[in-house]
């Protein structure tokens, strides 16, 4: 598995376990979940490509790591406002 894929995994896993949560939870409580986990999400990708301590491909591995993890956030956000409706 390349090192910018391997790198991006936390966050995705965090964005994708936030994301289902949100699905399941009430009706009030989902628009907290996925706020709280996209930001969850927007530092852990900050601290794992920082504590790399490589320069080279820094910028493409967050935006890399960050478009994915929105993307999860923006599926999760739609699923759970059909269900739920606005919070």
């Amino acid at each position: 598995m390349p090192r910018r894929i391997a790198t991006a995994l936390p966050s995705w896993i965090v964005a994708l376990a936030g994301s289902i949560y949100a699905v399941t939870t009430d009706a009030q409580q989902w628009p907290t979940v996925i706020s709280v986990t996209m930001g969850a999400t927007l530092v852990i990708s900050f601290v794992v490509q920082l504590s790399l301590q490589r320069k080279e491909g820094l910028v493409n591995r967050l935006a890399l790591t960050t478009a994915v993890s929105l993307a999860i956030g923006g599926v999760g956000l739609a699923t759970s406002w059909l269900l739920h409706g606005i919070g």
